[in-house]
């Protein structure tokens, strides 16, 4: 079971699969501090649930904003657990073929999708260390390992986001701070409906739903999962034979 007063970081935080972890841990009594570009999309969610979420701007294509974003939110939250690296560039924007590719769309899936897993835990190494240990969750896909076709970049940056778990978990095992990326497959967003025509296969399950992610991600941050770190838990409906 989690803790109760678990203090939580969700970047992406009110929407889609992001909104499901947090909607998931605020069930299980955590608090947790939403990162979003425009912060009054969660509003609906600190309507519902009070003071136990609020939500900050951050842009995590910046390395400068999340270290700011990480430290005001663990001033809010009087601590750090989790850091759920949840934010990215996804739906019809990472889908191009190769000729289709621009320097300057390269460069900001890359900064938002890979940059803004390593800045956010860099902000956040040193307050998880501080509580005595943690977690830290990246929100990989199963397009880490098959990749989709017209989603190139896209999947590269997910294949980077699970190797990250692999190297940040042996290098802070030592600090008590486990590293786990959690692959999504056909879970239905609008995003995933947008890019539904150019989908790799149907999972033997069927498709998940959003909460499916949520469920999976509090249990690899709850004691139960202690021994869990540096790797990557497909949640896909057996897509990934």
């Amino acid at each position: 079971m989690n803790s109760p007063d678990q203090r939580i970081i969700v970047t992406g935080g009110a929407t889609n699969i992001g909104r499901a972890i947090t909607e998931t841990f605020l069930k299980r009594g955590a608090r947790v501090v939403i990162g979003q570009p425009e912060p009054a999309v969660a509003r609906p969610l600190i309507e519902r649930y009070g003071e136990r979420v609020a939500a900050l701007p951050v842009d995590v294509g910046d390395p400068e904003q999340c270290r700011n974003f990480v430290d005001a939110a663990v001033a809010k939250l009087g601590g750090l657990d989790v850091l759920v690296n949840n934010a990215a560039i996804t739906g019809p924007a990472v889908v191009g073929s190769l000729e289709g590719v621009r320097a300057a769309d390269f460069d900001r899936l890359v900064r938002v999708n890979l940059g803004g897993a390593v800045f956010c835990s860099q902000a956040a190494a040193p307050h998880l260390r501080a509580a005595g240990g943690g977690v830290i969750i990246h929100i990989s896909s199963v397009n880490a390992i098959r990749p989709q076709r017209g989603a190139m970049l896209y999947a590269a940056t997910k294949a980077g986001v699970s190797s990250l778990a692999q190297s940040m978990g042996a290098e802070l095992a030592a600090d008590g701070i486990r590293v786990v990326a959690v692959a999504p497959g056909d879970i239905r967003t609008p995003e995933s409906e947008q890019m539904a025509g150019g989908a790799p296969g149907s999972a033997p399950l069927g498709s998940g739903e959003p909460g499916d992610v949520g469920e999976v991600v509090a249990f690899l941050c709850s004691p139960q999962a202690k021994y869990v770190t540096a790797t990557t838990w497909l949640v896909d409906g057996g897509w990934i034979g």
